[in-house]
């Protein structure tokens, strides 16, 4: 499996710091066997500050500044987050690479609805060695259906047969 811009060094960054962090959106497609590409990663995280914190360490260490002048941390604020979606129609908190091939991290604003339940009953996925976390496919099927774009439903149709008429499936961690 290859990714046009490898999110592989983030996802070790964020494991090595114990951010607890769900990867969704395309990358999550893909692992669960979707056949699309997409240029940039998305997560969802527990928007807690020290968990945020960690998390924004990484992406710095790893040479990415925040698209907007804003702190992270806001995000473990609900009246923030909902000032964010609600004034400046916020969806995710960007992170952006500093040098070529400028990667994007897209950080999910909106907090998964139970976040501790579907972490701990994430799909892990080795990928060249690093251990990603998968939202559990009904959930990512639910999200992205929500999500309602011509993208998502396409990848809605291909993770409702997967989910169908997969043999065996992924271990959980």
């Amino acid at each position: 499996m290859r990714f046009p811009n490898d999110p592989k060094d983030i996802f070790a960054g964020l494991n090595r710091a114990q951010v607890r962090y769900l990867v969704v959106g395309g990358i999550a497609a893909i692992f669960y066997g979707v056949p699309r590409t997409t240029f940039d990663a998305d997560i969802a995280v527990e928007l807690e500050v020290d968990n945020l914190e960690r998390l924004d360490r990484v992406m710095k260490e790893l040479g990415f500044s925040p698209r907007v002048p804003a702190p992270i941390t806001g995000l473990a604020n609900s009246a923030t987050r909902s000032l964010w979606t609600r004034r400046k129609a916020m969806k995710v908190f960007s992170y952006i690479e500093n040098r070529k091939p400028f990667r994007v991290l897209d950080i999910m604003v909106r907090p998964l609805p139970d976040f501790d339940q579907l972490y701990r009953k994430r799909t892990a996925v080795k990928y060249e060695g690093i251990t990603v976390p998968l939202l559990p496919l009904a959930a990512l099927i639910r999200m992205k259906r929500n999500a309602g774009r011509a993208e998502d439903l396409r990848d809605v149709a291909f993770l409702e047969f997967i989910r169908h008429h997969a043999k065996g499936g992924r271990r959980r961690t």
